[in-house]
């Protein structure tokens, strides 16, 4: 019987935590794929709204945004999506995006493969940092 228990709670343990998981999988695309609407769009408003505010990459990200913003009309696609895991305050996700040039001076259509972290903010998934782990030009 005791054992019985125990398997039952490993059991609720594991679909509760399964649960869990889905609402941030789900939450954190749904930042995605805001973020790349946003930044399609050329809102700067919008896309640094999916940004933590303290982020080390914060600053950067709105300077870079202005920089492309003003020279490029870009189209984003999300090829793929996957969920990593949550771990200590972050979420861990793998993208890969496509961006390819609608108008502007030359550019290279790339594919673009990241693992991206993610932080809450005021209860909010917001994205952290990422790191490109390839770029494939087209």
């Amino acid at each position: 019987m005791e054992n019985s228990v125990k398997i039952i709670g490993i059991i609720v343990l594991v679909l509760t935590s399964a649960y869990a998981n889905a609402g941030v999988e789900n939450e954190i695309k749904s930042v995605v794929l805001e973020n790349l609407k946003a930044t399609q769009a050329e809102d700067m408003k919008a896309t640094l709204k999916t940004v933590h505010t303290t982020s080390p990459v914060y600053a950067g990200t709105k300077q870079m945004l202005q920089q492309i913003f003003s020279t490029y009309d870009l189209k984003y696609t999300l090829l793929e999506y996957k969920f990593v895991g949550e771990e200590n305050g972050y979420a861990y996700i793998r993208i890969k995006q496509l961006t390819e040039k609608i108008n502007g001076p030359e550019f290279r259509t790339n594919e673009l493969e990241a693992l991206q972290v993610f932080k809450q903010e005021n209860g909010v998934w917001k994205m952290w940092t990422q790191a490109n782990l390839s770029v494939t030009f087209k």
